[in-house]
């Protein structure tokens, strides 16, 4: 029956082909960072990678991803960053033409917000056949544990990529053979190999997996229990099935399994939030309380907008220390930024768009204590060749051979002065600019000699206090939140496979 259920299941993802998640988002210490695909030209685009505090977004300006792989139409994306005391980097995921997974990796230049790439590699080799129509998702680890991506195979199951500076990229294989509504996927990491994995199961349920303390995949289901309580990553299709009969306290409003996007987030109590947008448009919110799930309340439209289409696309950023989060999606055909800060909702707002990236060109910069140049674009010493030029012409042949000499000279000298900058497809930085030694690949990685920057990329990175307690994201009192309705993810069992925090290292 179970067998019969994935088929049909599959088949009708096939049929309606709900198109996977086209937008992700990350916070930085310095910021936000959205990417998204542009649906008319498949480019990924991106905000201004030295936004600070609220992203920056163009619809027009040059922000677009230079990729050497072309991604597929339609093609997933998700992302992962940080800032490494003088620039942002990104490493972002996506499915190629050919039907793979591919990773790029770019420095941000600070100056003009515009990334430069440093490689971009397929890294599904070895992998099973990756679903025409998967989602992806994907965590940032830390230092030595490094990344984890997860898509769907042909058969609709959950798949793990892995990588480690020391290993470079590997495939450690299905998280879950249970069935799955395809495409929405994302994923949460809450210390050192502590990792929540969620997607659609069918149109009651959503799936959470994670990855226990004993290196075994659980999975459960919410609201509607699996008949077994949980399940692992051995356990085959056949023998996965939600208790139908079991009474269950909520159901997931305006829920199909048919949503683009699902996001999660955690804060610093280490609860987790599950959002979705539904198919009436509103934004939902679900988390998970000491191993318990229930519905959260819903904010006003001041706060959460309805968003343009039903299961719509929706990205989410947050921070651990401070709680804060960050939802993206479109509203009014515009993309909008909903916010959670400093334990309150802001009405939420339209992305602005960035500065005006500066004019690039080839000519002698202008020094700053002289008079500007005219609108004819010439530098001051191109214009002063020019006079030089028209005030000889009635002086001796041979002035005009030795002005000739000293000019050329002096420009051969200014070149030297002045190299021309760099374009954006150079993998080459400035001095002051460390080379990171992740190639994507362990032949790349050991090619380097220069160390990795991960700075202040372990996560979290404080352990909080006794004095913390859990911080509901939303601050007025309501019977939902505090006094919830449970569903228990593993009910009637004596112990929780749900992770404990693991410890927190210090911020080196």
């Amino acid at each position: 029956m179970a067998s019969l259920l994935s088929k049909l299941l599959l088949l009708g993802a096939a049929a309606s082909m709900v198109q996977a998640s086209s937008i992700s988002a990350w916070l930085t210490d310095i910021g936000p960072q959205v990417i998204l695909v542009n649906e008319t030209t498949n480019q990924i685009r991106y905000s201004a990678c030295n936004s600070y505090d609220s992203a920056k977004y163009s619809y027009t300006d040059g922000s677009v991803f230079s990729l050497l792989i072309k991604p597929k139409v339609g093609t997933p994306v998700a992302g992962a960053g940080w800032w490494n005391s003088k620039n942002t980097i990104a490493s972002i995921w996506y499915i190629t033409e050919e039907g793979s997974v591919a990773n790029g990796l770019f420095n941000c230049d600070m100056s003009t917000g515009l990334f430069l790439r440093q490689g971009n590699w397929v890294i599904s080799d070895g992998a099973p056949s990756v679903h025409s129509n998967t989602g992806l998702a994907a965590v940032l680890l830390g230092q030595d544990t490094g990344y984890r991506v997860y898509f769907h195979d042909n058969e609709g199951a959950i798949n793990e990529l892995h990588y480690t500076r020391d290993t470079g990229w590997s495939y450690r294989g299905v998280i879950s053979q249970d069935i799955n509504s395809l495409p929405a996927v994302a994923a949460v990491a809450s210390g050192n190999g502590n990792i929540t994995v969620v997607s659609p199961r069918d149109e009651r349920n959503v799936a959470a997996t994670r990855w226990n303390r004993d290196e075994t995949w659980f999975r459960t289901t919410l609201p509607q229990p699996l008949q077994n309580s949980f399940a692992t990553g051995e356990t085959i299709r056949a023998d996965i099935a939600v208790n139908e009969t079991t009474p269950t306290n909520f159901s997931l409003p305006a829920w199909d399994g048919k949503t683009k996007g699902i996001g999660l987030s955690l804060d610093s109590a280490f609860t987790r939030f599950l959002w979705y947008i539904g198919n009436d448009s509103s934004l939902y919110l679900a988390g998970n309380q000491n191993y318990t799930w229930s519905l959260r309340a819903n904010q006003s439209t001041d706060f959460w907008p309805q968003a343009d289409q039903p299961n719509a696309d929706l990205a989410v950023a947050y921070d651990f220390n401070s709680s804060m989060v960050r939802l993206y999606y479109t509203v009014k055909g515009q993309l909008s930024e909903i916010k959670y800060e400093n334990k309150t909702w802001q009405a939420w707002s339209t992305l602005e768009a960035p500065p005006p990236l500066p004019t690039q060109n080839n000519t002698i910069p202008v020094p700053t204590n002289t008079a500007a140049a005219s609108d004819s674009g010439l530098s001051t010493g191109a214009k002063a060749g020019i006079g030089v030029g028209v005030s000889l012409g009635a002086i001796a042949l041979g002035a005009i051979i030795a002005v000739f000499v000293l000019a050329r000279k002096r420009k051969q000298r200014q070149a030297f002065e002045h190299p021309p900058e760099q374009d954006e497809g150079s993998t080459t930085l400035g001095a002051d600019t460390p080379v990171p030694s992740y190639g994507g690949s362990p032949a790349l990685a050991r090619a380097s000699a220069a160390q990795y920057e991960w700075d202040q990329k372990e996560t979290p990175v404080e352990s909080p206090g006794p004095e913390h307690g859990v911080q509901q994201l939303d601050s007025t009192a309501r019977a939902e939140m505090y006094a919830p309705q449970p569903i228990y993810e593993l009910p009637q069992h004596s112990y929780s496979h749900e992770l404990v925090a693991e410890p927190i290292q210090p911020r080196q």
